[in-house]
């Protein structure tokens, strides 16, 4: 599946996108993840949001590393409701800004040449 933007040309730019579920928590509330791309996520979640309204989210992933917590800003860009058997509302985001990785759990691993 691909995410179509225009950007200041007209023209479309498209990015891959990946399904996956991811939880995902926006302004607090539980949500997951349909799919993501570099530049924007589809989100499934049981609050309503109006196209054009901001909103900060942030992503929990599952690293090598441990767990992380991607926090971002970001667009409304689509909503589709209802969506799915439950009644959910399905959410188009753009991302705008990442604020950073917050590790979770987990530890970096150690180099045994320093530990």
């Amino acid at each position: 599946m691909e995410n179509s933007n225009i950007d200041q040309g007209g023209k479309q730019n498209r990015d891959a996108r990946v399904a996956t579920q991811l939880p995902v928590s926006i302004n607090e509330e539980p949500g997951v993840t349909r799919d993501i791309s570099a530049s924007g996520m589809f989100i499934i979640q049981s609050r309503q949001h109006e196209i054009g309204s901001r909103i900060e989210f942030s992503v929990d992933l599952d690293t090598p590393m441990g767990k992380m917590k991607l926090s971002c800003e970001g667009e409304v860009v689509r909503v589709e409701e209802p969506f799915g058997t439950d009644g959910g509302v399905g959410i188009g985001i753009r991302i705008l800004k990442q604020f950073g990785r917050q590790m979770l759990v987990g530890n970096l691993p150690k180099n045994p040449e320093t530990a």
